[in-house]
């Protein structure tokens, strides 16, 4: 308890900061350290570039917006605690208005409730679990979806690459949802009618004993693994399988995968495939807005383009509602398509009419170039 109170402290003090000034306080919640650490940072570039433009060109309805940022280091009960103490936060100086996160998806319907019971609109720029995010809320903008969908598009790809080639697909049962997204995966191949060439392997079953793992997959004569689970057991099984046939073909999620997955890997991350949100600097939906952040001399990189676009949706929402008021917003979210980053979308119950589609990209010459 000492400890978590010592990381409360923080946060406490960026709130009393926020309240010193005029305007409209929002909130960015993501990693700023740790293994998500990039990721974190790279949100909260997007975001605070979003924020800075719209200041500059003299704020939102005539109101300068405040921003902080919050590090919860993905951990559920500063998760929590930090939606406790936004919630208490009532007066017009201190409310939060928007709350863009959290990154990680811990108690993510808690938190929700949290924020809803409160008023403050939040939007979640990167794909939740359905697991994570079964309630609704009214002004709760799922702005992606969900992680469920890169099932549908490893089993596309794997069609367009792989096709006929056994699967093993290696999780961690003590996490929801990548049990969630094993399943997914599962289904994919069993709708295709192809359900006996995926074989699935749990961690906690082999109690650290990678080498038993690997025996057990090769001895099936599988040489494409998919793999879902913490990022320290995800580079640990990936080495031992590449170091047991330098061909081996290793898929992962890039977010479960940790930003030194890579570098963790060395010589044999090359011909590996990271499963990630696409960068969106091919799409034309965003492309004159690159364009112009180019031009001022900002170059938006991975998740930033998302933590910018969670701003500007919320920008176009309070346009449309005129307002900065809960209940306004969410009607305003409901009665027409919101421009997004990747085209017109129609959001029901902050739910997105369609998951984006997801990326992936193989590392190849130092660096990962998406190929599907």
């Amino acid at each position: 308890m000492v400890n978590l109170y010592k990381q409360i402290i923080p946060v406490v003090s960026l709130l009393a900061a926020g309240a010193a000034y005029a305007g409209v306080n929002i909130a960015v919640i993501a990693p700023k350290e740790g293994e998500h650490q990039k990721s974190g940072y790279e949100l909260i570039s997007g975001v605070t570039t979003a924020v800075e433009e719209i200041n500059s060109q003299g704020g939102l309805n005539g109101e300068k917006i405040n921003l902080i940022t919050v590090d919860d280091q993905c951990d559920d009960r500063l998760a929590v605690s930090t939606a406790q103490m936004m919630a208490v936060n009532a007066n017009r100086k201190d409310k939060m208005s928007l709350v863009i996160g959290p990154y990680c998806s811990n108690s993510f319907d808690n938190v929700a409730n949290i924020y809803a019971k409160a008023n403050i609109f939040q939007i979640v720029p990167i794909a939740l679990s359905e697991s994570d995010a079964k309630e609704s809320h009214k002004g709760l903008v799922k702005m992606v979806g969900y992680k469920d969908n890169q099932a549908k598009d490893f089993f596309k790809y794997y069609t367009q690459a792989f096709e006929g080639q056994k699967v093993a697909i290696i999780y961690d049962s003590g996490i929801r949802s990548i049990v969630d997204l094993a399943a997914s995966v599962q289904s994919e191949f069993r709708k295709a009618g192809v359900s006996s060439l995926l074989k699935a392997f749990n961690f906690r079953n082999y109690a650290d004993n990678y080498d038993e793992m690997v025996e057990d997959i090769t001895r099936n004569n599988i040489h494409i693994a998919y793999i879902l689970g913490k990022p320290k057991n995800i580079a640990k099984i990936s080495k031992k399988l590449k170091n047991e046939e330098r061909d081996f073909v290793i898929f992962t999620n890039k977010y479960q995968a940790g930003d030194d997955f890579s570098k963790t890997m060395g010589s044999a991350a090359e011909n590996t495939y990271l499963i990630a949100l696409p960068s969106l600097k091919d799409s034309p939906d965003f492309a004159e807005t690159l364009v112009q952040l180019r031009l001022h001399g900002v170059e938006l990189e991975g998740l930033a383009v998302y933590g910018y676009s969670a701003v500007k949706l919320w920008e176009e929402i309070v346009n449309k509602a005129d307002s900065f008021k809960y209940d306004k917003l969410a009607k305003a979210l409901e009665e027409d398509k919101i421009e997004t980053g990747w085209g017109e979308v129609m959001f029901t119950n902050g739910n997105p009419q369609n998951s984006i589609n997801y990326g992936i990209y193989k590392f190849s010459g130092g660096e990962y170039t998406q190929v599907y």
